[in-house]
């Protein structure tokens, strides 16, 4: 029996992390136009914001539906079973209790069903077997009930939906106070249109017909994109580090390729810049930015196809739970019939760069092999923010293990490495420390759902690192619409990603560009959250490590490719999208992985 825990699916922290948490985008399109085009983005992020929380919703009350449908072939009479759900009911407030009617005769009943005649109000019988009842209020709090059963007996689990509801609010104001939420401040979210702020978001979910209103602000005006005070710098050969830190009242806290980077607490960053701009000792220094987007315009050879969509019906499709129902963008981008060819192998590591990984998720801890915290040089890779793991799921998640989700690939091992802190925030200097480590460590496949506009030095010398040891960077393009250079994206050295929607359409919130190499799907995606939870989220966060995924099959396929020959392949193996050829929309389109390994598959033999 899977574990009730599996029910405390996240569904509202979707709020924290909508988007991918594009976490401090950078929103300076200029002037009147900049302003309008935020407005039309920020209604279009609600929209979509709140049809990822309703799906997700809907994705908790499936994962009850099959545990109630998994709980008839238990044998309760086992007194184990009884004190082992006892304690998970105990454990999760939002989950009031569990009973067991047989010919309408009460058997066993586990933490508090308080209403009356539950089996008498299970009137909306689903297409899966199971049964819902409308919203009901007792004890002054809103609750429902799901039940399943086969013959005479009955199994019915009551769901506290005003925990529900508060706990989405609660995480919005959470989003609001630590500056996450990508769209703007002061984000409300609201099951009650008199209660809402206009303008909002609509949307409904249909099975327990609530309506759910999104509404945020527009966006304040954009914070520094720089560490306060930090700046990093290269002195001259001859100049002692320590003594020049101590004459100039300022502390060195890290190292990293012959630079120091050091903090003053009491002058700005500007203020030292200006303070060291005619110093002889200092050959090189930059602020030490924070990241969130992407841009540069890849002079490429790369082929152009011909649009081409097909069918395929060999495969056997895996039985994760979430599998046929929610993962709509592994069918899209025919990754089916491309497992045929390749489910990956263990020697090709794939590394994520961001807050970390679930050490403990059922669905990606087998897959972690190694792991480093860029803050605190060590490897303490834990995810304390939710985003890493939601992007490690998409490129990894453990496959056909009953589940869960699928991952694009199946078998290849995964490097936590958290560049990311707990706002899923990070530096310049964080992102090339895990760059490097990831390097050194074994990664065949870097995936980088992270950046912002600023161009730094030493992020590129990481990506330079990295590139010339033949390692393949994925990095995601950024989720402000604009045509912004976004970096890591937009180095040469790295695979940008755009996202499209279930129409194979360009998402509202994508960057463009001629910088832009695929796309990928990256709206409703479905993946492993922290807590061995599961939410789904929207993003060119989400669309990166489906590119990453198909590079950890690639090379699993043919080992000798090359980064750039791996970067064709994926390239002109795409489905054409938009208009004929390449475009900055769509770059060569969207990966078709079935395409991709068929032609690394021709081409070593």
């Amino acid at each position: 029996m899977r574990s009730l825990r599996r029910l405390t699916i996240a569904f509202s922290i979707v709020l924290l992390t909508v988007l991918g948490l594009w976490f401090i985008s950078d929103h300076q399109n200029g002037g009147e136009m900049a302003e309008e085009g935020d407005s039309v983005l920020q209604s279009a992020m609600s929209e979509i914001m709140a049809e990822d929380l309703s799906l997700t919703i809907q994705m908790f009350l499936h994962q009850i539906e099959d545990d109630l449908e998994r709980w008839e072939k238990e044998d309760w009479s086992n007194d184990e079973l009884k004190e082992k759900m006892t304690e998970e009911i105990e454990e999760h407030p939002h989950v009031n209790g569990f009973v067991l009617y047989s010919n309408g005769e009460e058997l066993q009943r586990i933490g508090e069903v308080t209403a009356s005649e539950p089996n008498e109000i299970l009137h909306y019988q689903k297409g899966n077997g199971a049964s819902i009842s409308d919203p009901f209020i007792e004890k002054g709090k809103k609750r429902l009930l799901i039940g399943a059963g086969v013959e005479d007996l009955s199994y019915i689990a009551e769901v506290d939906l005003s925990f529900i509801e508060g706990y989405v609010k609660d995480i919005a104001s959470l989003a609001d106070a630590n500056g996450q939420f990508f769209i703007g401040e002061d984000v409300d979210v609201s099951l009650s249109q008199e209660e809402a702020n206009l303008p909002y978001a609509k949307t409904e979910v249909p099975e327990i017909g609530w309506n759910l209103y999104v509404q945020s602000d527009a966006p304040m005006e954009e914070e520094e994109h720089f560490k306060k005070g930090e700046l990093i710098i290269e002195l001259a050969k001859n100049i002692n580090r320590e003594q020049w830190a101590a004459e100039n009242e300022v502390a060195i806290i890290d190292q990293f390729n012959g630079k120091i980077i050091i903090r003053d607490t009491n002058r700005s960053t500007e203020e030292l810049m200006e303070l060291w701009s005619n110093d002889p000792s200092i050959m090189y220094m930059e602020p030490n930015y924070m990241y969130s987007k992407q841009h540069v315009t890849r002079s490429s050879n790369r082929r152009s196809v011909p649009h081409y969509f097909g069918r395929f019906d060999g495969f056997e499709t895996p039985n994760d739970e979430f599998y046929e129902p929610y993962q709509w963008n592994l069918t899209q981008i025919f990754t089916e019939p491309g497992w045929n060819i390749s489910i990956g192998e263990r020697g090709v590591p794939i590394a994520i760069i961001d807050s970390g990984i679930d050490p403990d998720h059922k669905d990606l801890a087998a897959k972690i092999t190694d792991g480093y915290n860029a803050f605190e040089d060590n490897g303490a890779y834990e995810d304390d923010n939710g985003h890493g793991t939601h992007v490690a799921g998409i490129a990894g998640a453990i496959t056909n293990n009953m589940d869960g989700i699928a991952g694009v690939s199946w078998y290849n091992p995964l490097l936590a490495v958290k560049s990311l802190d707990h706002n899923a925030e990070g530096s310049s200097l964080s992102i090339a420390k895990g760059i490097v480590w990831a390097v050194d460590n074994g990664a065949k496949v870097i995936n980088l759902s992270l950046g912002d506009s600023h161009d730094s030095d030493i992020m590129y010398e990481a990506i330079k690192y990295a590139y010339d040891k033949d390692v393949v960077l994925i990095a995601a393009s950024g989720n402000d619409n604009v045509d912004t250079p976004m970096y890591p994206a937009a180095y040469e050295e790295v695979l940008a990603v755009a996202a499209v929607d279930p129409h194979r359409e360009k998402a509202v919130f994508s960057n463009f560009g001629y910088h832009i190499d695929v796309t990928a799907p990256g709206e409703h995606i479905p993946s492993t959250y922290v807590g061995d939870q599961y939410v789904i989220m929207s993003g060119t966060s989400m669309s990166a490590p489906h590119v990453a995924g198909l590079a950890g099959l690639i090379r699993s396929l043919d080992p000798n490719l090359t980064n750039e020959e791996i970067y064709d392949i994926i390239c002109y193996t795409s489905d054409d999208l938009g208009v004929e050829g390449y475009d900055p929309y769509y770059g060569f389109g969207e990966i078709n992985i079935q395409r991709a390994l068929e032609e690394v598959s021709i081409s070593r033999n």
